[in-house]
């Protein structure tokens, strides 16, 4: 059974529809109004049964990292998160185990046509996904000035009701990136990226079995 706070994270999710999409056409979706937080990544790994990582080589979580805020110990191999990161966007889950979160919740990862379109609310003109302003510290959590992830929501929400689409994390998206099929596209910029970073037009890629200190997660789900 869900938490209260996973149904509150579901119910949350905000409709939209991709003005521009791959084959099949635009089509409704929801999206996550937030990055998914450490605190719900370990409710979910604990739900679905995900086993400790051991050895020097992980499956779906980065435990080695000393960063890292997801942790799974004890007799009964239960994941936990680091006290007082149970508000801050997950990191640290590696694409297979950001896609098998995201189909326990009946969700997927979102491609990256659907993220450019909820990120710029279907305006091709809008450098930001908070308009054309530069960023700025106020903005979003980038370039090291907060010297890490911040709990979801602090900075301000574009108008469509998304909070940290730029900054804080980057965000996984389906795609495997055309030039190496090992990779995958990630999106948005996280806490310790330059500010160029956060630009609806700039993406990078990241081998999919790495998990990260600077890349989550944000679901998506098909109506």
């Amino acid at each position: 059974m869900n938490s209260p706070a996973l149904r509150d994270y579901l119910d949350a999710a905000v409709p939209f529809r991709p003005a521009r999409t791959e084959p099949g056409g635009p089509r409704r979706v929801r999206v996550a109004r937030t990055l998914f937080t450490c605190g719900l990544a370990a409710e979910v790994l604990n739900a679905i049964g995900a086993p400790p990582e051991t050895g020097s080589t992980y499956r779906l979580v980065n435990v080695h990292n000393p960063q890292r805020a997801l942790h799974c110990a004890g007799d009964l191999h239960r994941w936990t998160c680091e006290p007082g990161r149970e508000h801050h966007p997950a990191p640290g889950i590696n694409w297979a185990g950001a896609a098998l979160i995201c189909a326990h919740l009946g969700a997927r990862l979102p491609r990256v046509d659907e993220w450019v379109c909820f990120a710029s609310n279907n305006d091709p003109s809008r450098h930001y996904p908070w308009g054309n302003d530069p960023p700025s510290d106020t903005l979003a959590n980038f370039g090291e000035h907060q010297g890490g992830t911040t709990p979801v929501g602090r900075f301000p929400a574009t108008d469509l009701g998304l909070f940290d689409v730029a900054g804080n994390l980057d965000e996984w998206c389906g795609d495997a990136d055309t030039r190496n099929p090992f990779e995958r596209v990630v999106k948005g910029g996280a806490w310790s990226k330059d500010a160029h970073h956060l630009a609806i037009s700039c993406h990078r890629s990241k081998w999919a079995r790495l998990g990260t200190t600077t890349i989550g997660l944000r679901p998506v789900w098909d109506d």
